[in-house]
This record gives structure tokens, C-alpha cells and sequence, in this order.
């Protein structure tokens, strides 16, 4: 059974680069606070992502209702950034991003982003607050060529 990311980085972890996957949650803050403390005695870096699925706007001429829930949902996730911020304060060596996909296939977003940003691993802070779902959980930990953690 797997058990809620403790904060520890592995014992080489001088100089490292995690991606973090954040939603908001007091678990994910614990996560959240407890990496960056331990990331930036050691020279590491962090960027926490909150990931915001977007729906297609191109349904009609006249639909503004995913104009206005994309929005919305963009809104949200710069909140539940603010309050990782809060999680992280006084730690300068913490990014934090909003990055929008087609609701499609988490998994594969998440890949992308760490080896686009040369990620050394990935944390899920809370799996529970992601919008990774329990397939897109088990297809991240066994296909993604970073290592990943929760």
C-alpha cells in the first residue's frame, strides 16, 4: 500500500528539480511545505503544478458557457495556487505554474511537463485532489520515465 509523500528527498537529491502535481488540500500543503523546506536545504528546486482541464470552445458560434467554465476553472486554480504560496512562504526555490489541457489523458500532461522541465521526479502532493483518476494514476506510476511518488 502506498503511503502520503513524506517530504524526504533520496539521499542524493543535492541540486534536484521536482515536479510537484498540487491541488488544494491541507495534505498537499503538509507535502508541499515540507519538500520545499527539505529541497531548498539541499540546493533543489520545485515547481508545484495545478493542472485545469479545459473544455473545447469550438462547440458554436454562440456557447459561452465553456468560454465561462474555462474561465472559472482557470480562477480556481490560480486560488488553490495563492494558497500554496501560503503553504510555501519565506521558501524562494518554489515555481508555481497552471497548466491547461484538454482534459484528456493527465497522465500523459504530467510526463510532458516534468521532461519539459527537466523534472528529476514527480509528487503527487494529495493523488486524492488531482484530476488524475485511479487509471491515470497506475498508467503514470508504471509509463512515466520519471520517477513518481505520492
Amino acid at each position: 500500500m502506498r503511503t502520503a509523500y513524506d517530504g524526504t528527498m533520496p539521499n542524493d537529491g543535492q541540486g534536484r528539480h521536482t515536479l510537484v502535481v498540487y491541488g488544494p488540500s491541507a495534505r498537499a500543503d503538509a507535502a508541499l511545505r515540507q519538500l520545499a523546506e527539505t529541497s531548498s536545504e539541499r540546493g533543489g528546486r520545485v515547481t508545484a503544478v495545478k493542472l485545469v482541464a479545459q473544455e473545447s470552445e469550438a462547440r458554436g458560434c454562440c456557447d459561452t458557457r465553456s468560454v465561462m467554465w474555462n474561465e472559472i476553472s482557470r480562477d480556481l486554480a490560480r486560488e488553490a495556487l495563492a494558497r500554496a504560496r501560503l503553504a510555501v512562504e519565506g521558501h524562494e526555490g518554489v515555481h508555481l505554474d497552471v497548466v491547461l489541457f484538454s482534459g484528456r489523458r493527465a497522465d500523459e500532461v504530467v510526463v510532458r511537463e516534468a521532461l519539459a522541465r527537466d523534472a528529476d521526479e514527480v509528487v503527487l502532493a494529495d493523488p486524492r485532489v488531482t484530476p488524475l483518476g485511479r487509471i491515470a494514476l497506475r498508467r503514470l506510476r508504471r509509463t512515466s520515465p520519471v520517477p513518481v511518488r505520492d
